[in-house]
């Protein structure tokens, strides 16, 4: 099975109603071996430092995590193995609201 029969079928698949909106498996060095027709477009600036998190957990806490140029609030992970995070809106000051989230999980 290839990479992209992969993400087509199962991680895009259809599970009780749910299912991701994109999804793609990334090399370390940034590649992309497989992708969802919708996956952003992301810099290779934004996979360095998802895998420099991935190296050094908590790195991308002070500035978030951004792919595709959409910034994410990083979130609870599992250090050197799993990133989350979510996007956020902010209506003021004192209230946020989360609209999408991310994660994230190095295979190697």
């Amino acid at each position: 099975m290839s990479w992209q029969t992969y993400v087509d079928d199962h991680l895009m698949c259809d599970i009780d109603g749910h299912h991701l909106t994109s999804a793609a498996i990334v090399g370390h060095d940034g590649s992309v071996w497989a992708q969802s027709s919708n996956f952003p477009q992301f810099k290779p600036e934004e996979i360095a430092a998802i895998m420099k998190d991935f190296e050094e957990p908590g790195s991308l806490a002070p500035t978030g995590l951004h792919l595709g140029g959409t910034k994410y609030m990083v979130i609870q992970g599992e250090p050197g193995a799993v990133i989350r995070g979510k996007k956020v809106i902010y209506f003021s000051h004192n209230i946020t609201f989360c609209i999408d989230s991310i994660t994230l999980c190095d295979s190697s």
